[in-house]
């Protein structure tokens, strides 16, 4: 830097930073998607940085591949970057193609379909991506990849690895190379592309709606219903606008997922730029709908399907922590037999209704219409040491009983070990002046404890 700064005194410096350049790469390949599903970033050394894409059966949708990749190459330029690009039957040939091949003129670019062969010997061998091996084959006197046709395999391989012969497979197409894309395949998404950019939030929702109804038709036909959305909005100027949202229960109405997606797009005020030209709306997520019959007159009361629709407007506009829901637990005791969840994250099986819409289980007692959080203590007096509360004091009043039911008696929880269990017995009583309780002694006689404490835990 110092011999660089004294040829070149007005020399502008800035420190690497990796990092930053991993996600620019990987926004890039996201927003490439454009063009074919299957993308993915390919990091390399400096300015060899590159994004792989499989356009199998996509070149029909731009006109050919000539008009693919001329489009391409003119969205990345016109963000600022240098990009070559280069078309070939197999990955690695592409990749080598395209960084020693290619031409470097503006939306110039180099497509090999049938001498695919002549094509890669002329290629240089570090156009086989085997990295410090390329200097040993030179040494050799190996320069180009066509130096390597006429070797035997076996030599290749005792020489200079497995890595060399497997790299020249995959180039001549002999082995299969898999691409690991960026966006998975989801088998349900829908696409509008328009030939005139979307400049009104108006008519981004509309082409929602659009995209909605059509996914929703494929959903219908598999039995199949949303659980998790995402909506890419592609810019014209490479930049790609993700929105995702979840169901509280499995959905293909149109209008809802519409009306929710509308919802994120006026929250999230999306900067459209110079416009949208495509819209995709993918199901990342689906389960088992199968399809219900309404009665004749309609029905009585709310149904499953509103209310998770209500569930979900909500947790568009108040936040997924904001949305609770009652549920019981799996415990007796009764300050632990219930509590607060999230009305959002719903475990549904497949083809089972949400538990939140499920009838809760008849208790085999019936419970006071107020129940404490926490028990509060209670001084009581019994005649009997396991009998029946004949007076009890609680919060410094004095209440005499003059009738009382029980006990019931529930089991402590012996898997908790934050504090030594200890069985209660429930007695509900009713005062001299009418008024009821639900008290219970924690600790048996003699068994668990010599001193046993009351609680008071509800009142009607």
């Amino acid at each position: 830097m110092a011999d660089a700064k004294s040829l070149e005194p007005g020399l502008v410096t800035a420190p690497a930073d990796p990092a930053t350049d991993a996600r620019l790469l990987r926004a890039f390949a996201r927003a490439c998607g454009r063009w074919s599903p299957w993308c993915a970033p390919d990091p390399g050394e400096p300015g060899q940085d590159g994004v792989l894409l499989d356009i199998t059966g996509c070149a029909r949708l731009f006109g050919g591949e000539d008009r693919l990749l001329r489009e391409a190459l003119e969205a990345a330029r016109e963000q600022g970057l240098d990009a070559y690009a280069a078309s070939a039957p197999t990955l690695g040939l592409a990749w080598g193609l395209a960084r020693y091949a290619a031409p470097r003129e503006a939306s110039s670019f180099l497509r090999v379909e049938d001498d695919a062969r002549e094509a890669l010997h002329a290629l240089p061998v570090e156009a086989l991506r085997i990295g410090d091996a390329a200097r040993q084959l030179r040494r050799f006197g190996l320069k180009r990849i066509g130096d390597l046709a006429g070797l035997p395999r076996a030599s290749l391989t005792r020489r200079f690895g497995t890595e060399l012969v497997r790299r020249l497979d995959q180039a001549r197409g002999q082995e299969e190379e898999v691409l690991d894309p960026l966006l998975p395949r989801t088998p349900y998404r829908a696409r509008m592309r328009f030939p005139e950019a979307l400049l009104l939030l108006d008519s981004l929702k509309q082409s929602v709606r659009e995209t909605a109804r059509t996914l929703c038709q494929r959903l219908e036909a598999d039995g199949r219903g949303l659980r998790r959305a995402e909506l890419n909005l592609y810019r014209v100027d490479g930049k790609v606008h993700l929105l995702t949202l979840g169901t509280a229960a499995p959905a293909r109405d149109p209008a809802h997922i519409t009306r929710l997606f509308n919802e994120k797009l006026d929250r999230a005020e999306i900067d459209i730029g110079f416009g949208i030209d495509v819209v995709e709306l993918r199901a990342t997520a689906t389960a088992r709908l199968d399809g219900r019959q309404t009665g004749l007159l309609g029905e009585d009361g709310v149904s499953p399907e509103t209310l998770a629709e209500l569930t979900d407007r909500l947790v568009i506009r108040l936040g997924p922590e904001r949305v609770r829901r009652a549920g019981r637990r799996e415990s007796h005791i009764p300050e632990r037999a219930s509590g607060w969840r999230p009305g959002h994250r719903l475990q549904v099986s497949d083809g089972a209704a949400p538990a939140v819409l499920a009838a809760p289980p008849p208790l085999a007692v019936d419970r006071p219409l107020l129940i404490l959080a926490r028990p509060e203590p209670a001084q009581a007096v019994a005649e009997i040491p396991d009998g029946p509360p004949r007076s009890f004091v609680w919060r410094r009043i004095r209440h005499l009983v003059d009738k009382a039911e029980g006990p019931e008696r529930l089991a402590p929880e012996w898997w908790r070990e934050s504090s030594p269990p200890q069985t209660r017995d429930y007695f509900r009583v009713e005062t001299r002046e009418g008024r009821r309780f639900w008290l219970f002694r924690e600790g048996l006689i003699n068994l668990e404890t010599r001193t046993p404490t009351w609680f008071v835990h509800g009142a009607s």
